[in-house]
């Protein structure tokens, strides 16, 4: 831990504690408040600014963070904090304890009470953001703090977009960025669909929960062509009748009730 890696102005307000993690994008700290006592956690973002993604995902993690704080089971924004440079910023959470990757991680942490538990609350907190028409897309463990009392919090929504405004077809509303973290990610995210609703988030809650009873991931997909593989084998394409019932096209199976042209024709992307 180095304090001067925090500006002056924000150390003496603070007294840190202890580094909980760092990357390119930013590090963050758990820190108590030098009059208050108050411990937070501090993510300190570095040039917040220099690019229009990076911009974009701050501005939205501090609006929507603001807009949907004060549900008991996602994350407070506490304050924005304006570096000395002009160019990074700092973000002032509460703290929580852990993260549900790290407990999951342990083993056998996790009685079948607090899988339920925490399941509930994040179903909670899911239809609370689908409730002002945004979706969370990056769902997964590491984004789902816990407290010593199995408090969830979600939190991390640079990701998150609002539906509001956006063109709607008959297939969801028309986002077509990166989301997600591959092992999460609902197919018509991995086949880069440019239409899809809250139901990516349904779909990564899937898969937390599949994790928490299996105490590993579902879907552990080295690519995104490993990725779909994955999926595939542990979930058979739907029947010729289940298709109809949902509005597919007719004569997407052969007569040996494999894909013909599901899959046909879609590009796979490289990316991570």
């Amino acid at each position: 831990m180095c304090a001067a890696e925090m500006d002056r102005h924000v150390a003496q307000r603070y007294l840190l504690k202890r580094r909980l993690g760092n990357g390119a994008y930013g590090i963050v700290w758990k820190a108590v408040g030098q009059r208050s006592g108050e411990v937070v956690a501090i993510k300190k973002i570095f040039d917040a600014f220099k690019d229009k993604m990076d911009a974009q995902r701050t501005f939205r993690e501090t609006m929507l963070l603001q807009e949907f704080g004060d549900h008991p089971n996602i994350v407070h924004l506490l304050d924005v904090i304006r570096a000395e440079n002009d160019r990074d910023i700092y973000l002032l959470f509460e703290s929580t304890d852990t993260d549900l990757n790290a407990i999951i991680c342990k083993g056998t942490l996790l009685k079948d009470t607090h899988k339920h538990y925490i399941f509930y609350q994040l179903l909670r907190a899911t239809k609370f953001i689908h409730s002002g028409r945004v979706i969370h897309r990056d769902q997964k463990p590491s984004n789902v703090l816990l407290d010593a009392s199995c408090l969830v919090k979600l939190c991390d929504l640079g990701l998150a977009h609002s539906l509001s405004g956006l063109p709607e077809g008959p297939e969801g509303h028309a986002l077509m960025e990166y989301v997600a973290t591959r092992w999460y990610r609902a197919l018509e995210v991995l086949l880069s669909s440019s239409w899809y609703t809250p139901g990516v988030d349904m779909w990564s809650l899937g898969c937390i929960l599949g994790e928490m009873l299996a105490g590993r991931p579902l879907f552990p997909g080295a690519s995104t062509l490993h990725q779909v593989e994955l999926i595939l084998e542990a979930i058979p394409p739907p029947s010729e009748e289940g298709e109809h019932v949902c509005g597919g096209p007719p004569g997407t199976r052969d007569t040996e009730g494999q894909s013909t042209q599901l899959w046909e024709g879609q590009h796979l992307p490289d990316q991570d």
